[in-house]
């Protein structure tokens, strides 16, 4: 194992093509995400335990989401919880380039963790309007609005 800058200058080369992704993902999400597997790598983590780290920040903010109270500062640490996710997100795959490449099975994690992480950060979305529809304008007398979340939840990281 090396250091974070040797780990630096070899993922330089090791990259996926940046075409047609997003301007965040190009110029906030990979280099953050690059940084932080590069600091995995000398740390000797493994891309699934990156992997579970990522999913540790993302469902925080999510959770946080879902239970708090509407406010700018829930707001900021919703944010920091999902960039954060977000950043590590994209540096287990760096971190498997890195290390030679992942298995089949790390790219599984990856992708029920990311498909979980989408389909509950919309039902917390979901939850905040039901639990405080007057700091969002709306009426929320119907509670089973909720019911279909957990069928959707269940379907959608359920191959």
């Amino acid at each position: 194992m090396g250091t974070i800058n040797t780990a630096l200058r070899e993922l330089r080369t090791a990259q996926k093509s940046s075409k047609g992704v997003s301007l965040y993902s190009r110029f906030a999400n990979r280099p953050a995400g690059r940084v932080l597997a590069a600091c995995s790598y000398a740390l000797r983590l493994t891309p699934n335990q990156v992997t579970v780290i990522s999913a540790l920040f993302s469902f925080a903010a999510v959770v946080g989401l879902a239970i708090g109270t509407p406010a700018v500062g829930l707001g900021v640490l919703v944010w920091l919880g999902l960039a954060i996710g977000f950043a590590f997100d994209s540096a287990d795959g760096q971190l498997a380039r890195l290390r030679g490449g992942g298995s089949a099975a790390g790219e599984w994690l990856d992708h029920v963790v990311d498909c979980a992480k989408i389909t509950a950060l919309h039902a917390a979305v979901l939850i905040s309007f039901y639990r405080h529809p007057d700091a969002y304008g709306i009426d929320g007398e119907d509670a089973w609005l909720l019911l279909p979340l957990v069928f959707q939840f269940a379907a959608v990281v359920t191959f």
